[in-house]
């Protein structure tokens, strides 16, 4: 069921090094181009994006543990609570965005 752990562990170290990196920017005061002018709206994108992020340890650690069923299962489930918190925060972002006035023409 759990496969062979060196693809997972890959897997988790190229994702660490690829996603949390922009997010953890964000959060540390760095704003990218695009969003200029829309600093209230990056944040809930940082923090979405790291809860998407969580999702890549909590099911390839116990599949590289070789960890039973059950606790796969149960860390899949976990999962889904963090998926979950992510769809909040995308919600939260959108509704920044709704928020900011736009330039006039």
């Amino acid at each position: 069921m759990n496969g062979n752990p060196t693809y997972h562990a890959i897997a988790l170290a190229v994702g660490t090094l690829l996603v949390p990196t922009i997010p953890v920017g964000i959060l540390a005061g760095w704003t990218p181009r695009r969003f200029r002018g829309r600093r209230s709206a990056a944040r809930p994108y940082a923090w979405a994006v790291l809860c998407l992020y969580t999702l890549m340890p909590i099911n390839a650690v116990p599949r590289m543990l070789d960890a039973s069923a059950d606790t796969v299962t149960a860390c899949t489930l976990l999962g889904f609570v963090s998926l979950a918190a992510s769809a909040v925060f995308f919600i939260r972002a959108e509704r920044a965005v709704r928020r900011i006035p736009t330039r006039a023409s």
